[in-house]
């Protein structure tokens, strides 16, 4: 028979206690697409993951789908279907802190959060992107943003509460100064945004027989010459006759150089009233501070073609906030794609380094670029542009990649439906 006293107990406690203390630990800051496939990619590579401390850290406790924000905001789906808790993504063992992210002391190799401070032995910074308002006065204090699922249903409700406020009105100018919809920007993000505005704003204007058809106006700034810079000029040519269709008033090379709770000043000092003037031109990565001080190319960390910082290979940078250079883009685009591929890479190299072996170089592959402009409608680029198309075929493949991407069988399902009931019926109008 085996005897055990206290002091026997308290020594196997502590030898716990100290076996698990002895664990290093991996720190992901983000919960983006970065941060959530850098996540799944440890898990793959790392087969002894479970002996790691692994620590997510995030604003937030769970992951956005991002590129559905806009049919969020227009009442195409519901905000729970592009909405999943990062513990529910994660599996057994691994951590989730919800803090704001403050600083990174690469020396001391300690992350400093609105909760304390966190040691690390191996850091993948994903934080993303903020919006970029250029500098233009107003802009962040007057315009509406699509960065977050709480962007998404402030601005729905918006949109739906002009209405009501409109439906007061008896004299039509005064309505359509209520109802006047500016949009800043004629990226992918402006263009798809715009096409879903003026179709939510159509049903909801079936609802208030005091409000006339002509009271809504939409408007689009772009500062350059052309709309999708990224796409191939036809489809430029093709998504501005699609607009122009659904009554846009589109205004190239006259920037917006102040916004006011009144509405837009623009370059040549044209002026537009609006009470509802929305930024989707511009990303700025995120501008935590970092010691020692770094290389940085537009506000984005150097990074080298292993995706780790010089003379810190155990700290690396995805997504937004790297700088990382392609012979294609220069600096890689500021996209969930690029995002998600560093991400599905990442866990490889950690392994690597944990390993003792030499690092790989990340080579990043465009699968090409999609952009929907309303039912039916979207354009298509597949791999370097070989394959253009638009269309319903360009528009199904479309909801289709989104689809795929989604995490979680159930969520693709309620989206799946949500799609349906959207081609069959009415948008949800409802204010949340």
């Amino acid at each position: 028979m085996i005897l055990f006293n206290i002091d026997n107990i308290l020594l196997i406690e502590y030898t716990i206690y100290f076996m698990e203390m002895a664990k290093e630990k991996i720190v992901i800051l983000g919960a983006g697409f970065g941060g959530l496939y850098a996540l799944k990619s440890i898990y793959q590579h790392l087969k002894n993951w479970r002996d790691f401390d692994i620590l997510i850290i995030d604003r937030n406790n769970y992951f956005v789908f991002t590129p559905l924000l806009h049919e969020v905001a227009t009442g195409g789906i519901d905000p729970g279907d592009i909405v999943f808790p990062i513990r529910d993504l994660a599996k057994e063992g691994t951590e989730h802190l919800e803090a704001e992210v403050l600083s990174v002391d690469m020396l001391k190799k300690s992350v400093i959060t609105s909760h304390g401070e966190i040691s690390y032995d191996y850091l993948v910074m994903a934080l993303g992107a903020g919006t970029n308002f250029f500098g233009v006065s107003g802009a962040a204090e007057n315009t509406f943003t699509l960065k977050n699922i709480k962007d998404a249903t402030r601005l729905k409700n918006h949109l739906i509460h002009i209405f009501d406020e409109a439906n007061k009105e008896q004299n039509l100018e005064r309505q359509k100064d209520i109802l006047r919809i500016v949009i800043i920007g004629g990226g992918a993000t402006g263009v798809e945004f715009a096409a879903e505005i003026q179709e939510f704003l159509k049903e909801i204007n079936k609802e208030y027989s005091n409000i006339p058809e002509a009271a809504v106006e939409f408007y689009l700034i772009e500062a350059g010459d052309r709309l999708l810079p990224i796409f191939h000029p036809k489809f430029s040519k093709k998504a501005l006759k699609i607009l122009e269709t659904k009554g846009f008033k589109i205004m190239f090379k006259d920037p917006c150089v102040q916004v006011t709770p009144q509405g837009i000043v623009c370059a040549s000092k044209n002026s537009v009233k609006s009470q509802t003037v929305i930024w989707t031109s511009g990303v700025l990565p995120s501008q935590i501070v970092i010691t020692p001080e770094i290389e940085r190319q537009k506000g984005r960390i150097a990074v080298q073609e292993t995706l780790n910082v010089k003379d810190f290979p155990e700290v690396f940078i995805l997504g937004d906030q790297a700088a990382f250079l392609d012979k294609r883009f220069g600096l890689l685009p500021t996209s969930a794609q690029v995002a998600a591929e560093q991400g599905n890479f990442i866990g490889e190299n950690i392994n690597r380094l944990i390993s003792n072996r030499p690092l790989k170089k990340f080579k990043y592959f465009h699968k090409g670029d999609l952009v929907s402009l309303g039912k039916w409608k979207a354009f298509a680029q597949i791999g370097g542009s070989f394959i253009r198309f638009g269309g319903p075929l360009a528009w199904l493949i479309w909801r289709f990649n989104y689809l795929t991407q989604m995490p979680g069988g159930f969520k693709k399902v309620r989206l799946f439906f949500d799609w349906l009931l959207y081609l069959v019926g009415k948008r949800d109008i409802s204010e949340i």
